[in-house]
Order: structure tokens, then sequence, then C-alpha cells
């Protein structure tokens, strides 16, 4: 039977990277996926957390999950498939229990502070998004630290993705404490984009063919200087210091939290000036894709 891998991670740590590595290598032998279960399928606010056969009656009850459920079955029937995506991770027990013995897991880490300040910039926990099907919180979800309840709505974004970093790693050390049978594999962020033989070895754990697999460092998701514009992170990264167990997790995982070097990665996510801003505008305007529409309406214009 056709084998899935997943990747239990937080996001913002190298899998849409990852993703456009396998792709270019193992399709379409191998279907190589990333979030094929947004988040208003996999409702992270109401199943992270959900691990018994309870949460899984009802998962599969919800016309959402049921769908997905199918179409993920009906593609395992005709190749293996590796999702990357971190949409996908509240669902990772429910998998386990429908394709039994068929499961890998990829668990990918980065430090909590760079992590929490990039899904800042890219709005997670912004206010003015506090609609609709929500990210998990310490006041309606099942979750380890639920302690944060009686100050979420005076916590700042960054503080929010703080605390979801540490839900989402302690989730996936709990799904590899109840299934010790499943191979399992840790890899951090860093060590993905420093080590050029990172990639092979995860090809090797989730039991892909050789192959050559070209890296594809222009593929990494970034964030760019206008989204910075609109939700940057000021001075509250600093709080990182009041959550101890943040910090302990951090050293368990392999991803230490190191004071000496964040004021200068910080910038990475801290307000563009104007000259930055304008020239990534300008470069973004100027793409290749933007002188190759530039071409073909020139040669329609000469062949009239």
């Amino acid at each position: 039977m056709n084998q899935l891998g997943l990747c239990l991670s937080t996001g913002r740590c190298g899998t849409t990277y990852l993703a456009h590595c396998f792709r270019s290598a193992f399709e379409p032998e191998v279907g190589i996926l990333h979030e094929s279960a947004p988040e208003l399928v996999s409702k992270p606010n109401l199943y992270l957390g959900r691990l018994e056969d309870e949460d899984f009656a009802r998962m599969r009850s919800d016309r959402d999950v049921a769908s997905f459920l199918a179409a993920l079955s009906d593609q395992l029937a005709m190749r293996p498939l590796v999702e990357f995506g971190n949409t996908v991770v509240s669902l990772a027990p429910l998998l386990i229990a429908t394709f039994p013995g068929r499961v890998k897991i990829l668990h990918l880490v980065r430090d909590p502070v760079t992590t929490a300040a990039s899904f800042t910039t890219f709005l997670m926990n912004a206010p003015e998004l506090e609609i609709g099907n929500r990210p998990p919180n310490p006041i309606h979800s099942r979750c380890v630290h639920s302690e944060y309840a009686a100050q979420w709505e005076v916590m700042s974004p960054f503080e929010k993705n703080l605390w979801r970093w540490a839900e989402y790693n302690l989730w996936a050390l709990e799904i590899h404490r109840r299934h010790p049978e499943l191979p399992y594999m840790r890899l951090t962020a860093a060590e993905l984009f420093r080590d050029h033989t990172a990639v092979q070895r995860v090809a090797q754990f989730f039991g892909l063919p050789p192959r050559e697999i070209s890296a594809r460092l222009d593929k990494r998701n970034e964030a760019n200087p206008s989204l910075r514009a609109v939700s940057s992170v000021g001075e509250e990264w600093r709080r990182y210091v009041n959550y101890p167990y943040i910090l302990e997790l951090a050293e368990q995982l392999g991803v230490p939290v190191r004071p000496d070097n964040l004021d200068e990665k910080m910038t990475a996510y801290s307000a563009p000036t104007f000259w930055e801003l304008a020239k990534h505008r300008w470069r973004m305007r100027f793409r290749r894709e933007w002188f190759r529409e530039k071409v073909t309406r020139f040669t329609a214009l000469l062949g009239r």
C-alpha cells in the first residue's frame, strides 16, 4: 500500500521550499502536497488536540473533513503522497487512524522568536482578521497551556504566535509519544537551509526513490517589505523572555533562542524604510513575467 508522509510543523519554517524541491524531483510518481486541506477544512481551532476515538467520529461527521479524507484516499490509491503543509497538522491523528501503518512523520522545527515574528508579518492572529474560522486559542481550543486564556485579549499578535508555536510543537511531540511505532524524523529549519544533504535525507526517510534534488532557494516564502509595511514587529518581540516554558521547549527541540544576535535578526521583521519598500515594489514590477507579458503584447501588435 502507498505511504503517506506528513510534516508536523508550525509553518514558516521551510515547508514551501521543501514542497517545491520535491515536486521538481518526484512528481508525477509521488504526489507532493502543500496545505491540501486549508484551515477552513482542517479547523485547527476545533481539532488541534483531538486524539481519541470519539474525536475522530466527530471529525468524520464534519462534511469538510470527510471530503478531504475521501480525496486523500483516492490519491493514495494511485501513488504515494507527502503532505508538507502545516494546515493539515490538526488532522494528523485522524490520518494515522485512517491509514494505519502507512504514515511517516517529519517534525520540522524553527526557533520560536523568528517563527512568531514571521507569522506576525503574515497577519496571523491579527485583530482585524479575527473573523470566521479563527486559529487556535486558549479560550476555545483544546490546548496544553490554557492558562493564557485570561490574558489572551491583551496579548500582542507576536505573543499569541509564540503561544501557537509551543502548542503546535507540543502537539507533534504528543503524537510521537502516542505513536512510537511510526517512523519519525526531526529536522530544524536552520539545518534544512544550511546542510545541502538535508533534503536528500528527508527523501530517504520518506522512502522515495533515489533522485537528484535541486535546491529551490528562490521558493523560500519570506516576508517581503510590502507585508512588513502592513504588519511589522516592533519592540514587542522582546517579550519572549516572559515565556520561560517556550524557551525550555526550544532548547529541548534543538532550536534554542540565542539573545546575542536577536536584535540583528529582528530587523528582518521590522517596518521597512521608504526606499526599501520602493526598491522591492520596483523589483516586483519588473519581474521576468512582466517582461514576458510586454514582449507578447508587442509581438501581437506587430502581427496586426
